[in-house]
């Protein structure tokens, strides 16, 4: 995961919930959609249970069981170690992070994970990161390359096992 983006003190811009700033622009947001050839049994488990969270994004990681208001702990290097907490669950179908630490410009963000149908018991992910404050260009593309890796590594983890996460030192 590249920390340029996070290396330097990024100021906080006036949002709403909504994704809005005071002045009424829209915040940007990342979104992808990967078609998984894997049940979305799989997916799930690979969103919400430590092990697959491991899979797929930092090998390490420090994470309860699933639920709203659970704290994740992710480790990768430099500035860049999120704290994300669970704000939504619907089994199977939804996961919901925000961003309570350890990344100053995805502090408040959400990431939305949602799982539907596609083709023959296979899944389709839909990902959003919402973001809390404007970043500027340069970030958002960084930001967005990492996610397309790391989201191809949860979809290689569900396929054959073996996803591509950060080798984080122990």
């Amino acid at each position: 995961m590249s920390s340029q983006a996070g290396s330097r003190n990024v100021p906080r811009a006036h949002v709403n919930r909504q994704g809005r700033q005071k002045d009424g622009r829209s915040m940007k947001a990342i979104h992808h959609v990967v078609d998984i050839d894997a049940s979305r049994e799989a997916v799930w488990s690979s969103l919400t249970e430590p092990e697959g969270l491991a899979g797929w994004w930092s090998t390490k990681v420090s994470s309860p069981p699933a639920a709203v208001g659970a704290l994740t702990h992710w480790t990768f290097a430099g500035d860049f170690n999120p704290v994300m907490e669970t704000t939504k669950l619907e089994e199977g179908q939804e996961v919901v992070w925000r961003c309570v630490a350890g990344h100053e410009p995805w502090k408040d963000s959400l990431f939305r994970f949602q799982l539907g149908p596609h083709d023959d018991g296979h899944t389709r992910l839909r990902f959003w990161q919402d973001y809390a404050i404007e970043l500027d260009d340069d970030a958002y593309g960084i930001y967005n390359f990492n996610w397309g890796y790391y989201l191809e590594s949860l979809r290689l983890h569900c396929t054959t096992g073996q996803g591509k996460p950060f080798p984080a030192a122990e």
